[in-house]
């Protein structure tokens, strides 16, 4: 049987676009292959839910674009669904001086990417939230941003696109592409058009189908501490106010519905695509081409990746992660956090050895009767409704 279009990955980025196609193309026969046992293994499921508004990325640019307008997406189609949300909205500290320095700036970038945002006197920051450290005449304010349950939204779109007839296949893993042939280890399928959307695993299934590309892969891991103290609590996210030239937004407070608060994420370069208990997988020749990757890249610290890791070293330990807590937050003492086992994300980042820097953007290329989606780094799950009509806008439907 050939299909009308095959997507590979079952994240957030290929249900959103089975879901987009189907709803311009009703008669469209569309199928999604995905190599885990779910849909959220990876990213889609570990991700921490939280619908950004837009405010960080480069005016103009895809992140800032699909971000702003695929989070109102998803805010209503979250509703529409009756899924949990909670609209708390986003505070932003200063937690340095050169913290601070980025804050008008971040201000500004807001402002261009038509995202409401205001600026707080100290005093207004300890009244929203007495458990905010905060050290610095100012603050910002996003009422936008929310946070919903990632799980939940992944399993309202399988149900919603099955009953449209898409099926997926799970523990199919696509090996290459060739043509419109899709290659497994047991028998090969044809679609007309196919998008590789499989995140950690993109640029490997692009290699694999014969795509040249200049980008090289370094995943990330990101690690969250619970805080066991029942007593705390926050009515708002709370970030610190990050340096714009990098894609990380730094230590910050995330939360469920549950009730359950945490911090995080670290950054930690990790030698595997799926390390998510170490920092090695199974796959010993890729571990080692990674170690020597970053090891090259720390050593001549292109793109402040040796500053970086200093940095996430000190976050491996308690004591080092909870220096780090107090400079944001009060009324936590160390023996309050605990390491969370299970929320733990990889981060797929890839590389410009051309420019020397990590790629901030989302990077799309077609190739013949394909399209790969080789960085769909964050805000993908805030703006995966609006990346999908992205994808079928680019292939002219």
């Amino acid at each position: 049987m050939k299909y009308d279009f095959a997507i590979i990955g079952s994240g957030i980025i290929g249900l959103t676009l089975a879901f987009k196609l189907k709803k311009k193309l009703k008669s469209a026969n569309i199928i999604i292959f995905e190599k885990e046992p779910n849909s959220t293994s990876h990213g889609s499921g570990r991700n921490s839910g939280v619908l950004h508004s837009g405010i960080y990325y480069e005016p103009g640019s895809l992140r800032a674009n699909l971000c702003v307008k695929g989070a109102i997406e998803l805010k209503e189609y979250i509703k529409s669904e009756k899924l949990w949300i909670n609209e708390c909205g986003k505070l932003l500290v200063p937690n340095s001086n050169t913290s601070y320095s980025h804050l008008n700036k971040l201000y500004e970038r807001a402002k261009q990417n038509n995202v409401k945002i205001y600026k707080l006197k100290k005093e207004e920051i300890e009244r929203k939230e007495p458990n905010i450290n905060c050290k610095y005449n100012y603050g910002l304010h996003v009422p936008f941003t929310s946070v919903a349950n990632p799980y939940e939204v992944s399993q309202s779109l399988i149900k919603n696109i099955k009953k449209k007839g898409i099926d997926i296949i799970y523990n199919c893993k696509i090996l290459k592409i060739s043509g419109t042939n899709l290659i497994t280890k047991d028998k090969n399928f044809q679609a007309n058009y196919i998008f590789n959307c499989a995140g950690l695993f993109a640029d490997v299934v692009a290699e694999n189908s014969d795509l040249k590309f200049k980008y090289s892969f370094l995943p990330f891991k990101g690690k969250y501490w619970k805080i066991k103290n029942k007593n705390f609590k926050l009515k708002h996210l709370v970030y610190p106010i990050p340096d714009t030239r990098y894609p990380f937004l730094g230590l910050h407070s995330s939360h469920n519905q549950n009730g359950d608060f945490y911090i995080g994420p670290s950054s930690t370069p990790v030698f595997s695509r799926d390390a998510y208990t170490d920092f090695f997988g199974d796959n010993i020749k890729e571990s080692l081409n990674l170690l020597y990757n970053f090891s090259k890249k720390i050593a001549l610290n292109e793109n402040k990746l040796r500053t970086l890791a200093i940095k996430e070293i000190l976050l491996i330990t308690k004591f080092g992660f909870y220096s780090q807590v107090k400079k944001m937050f009060k009324n936590i003492n160390i023996n309050d956090l605990e390491l969370s086992k299970q929320k733990v994300g990889i981060r797929s980042q890839i590389f410009d050895p051309q420019s020397k820097n990590l790629v901030n953007d989302f990077v799309i290329i077609n190739q013949n009767q394909t399209t790969h989606v080789l960085n769909a780094i964050s805000p993908a799950w805030s703006a995966s409704f609006a990346f999908a009509d992205h994808l079928i806008d680019q292939i002219h439907l």
